[in-house]
């Protein structure tokens, strides 16, 4: 990872949190507990969000580095 990379992830990483921090206290205040709150955001993203991205990482992974594309893989 180069250090723009590096950069880039942790202000990503950053926004993703703050985002998450205001929705657990938004929650919070709407009395649901911040244990059930964060167990159910795993679950959504243990449901919807990760099996999606390990596919996609998956298949990049499966790509050979040289390929070429002349327009016509479809």
């Amino acid at each position: 990872m180069t250090p723009d990379e590096r950069v880039q992830d942790n202000e990503l990483r950053d926004i993703i949190d703050q985002k998450l921090t205001l929705l657990v206290r938004e929650l919070a205040d709407a009395n649901w507990s911040v244990d059930e709150v964060v167990v159910v955001i795993d679950a959504v993203l243990e449901a919807k969000w990760l099996p999606q991205a390990r596919a996609l990482q998956a298949a990049r992974n499966s790509g050979s580095e040289n390929f070429v594309s002349d327009g016509n893989e479809g």
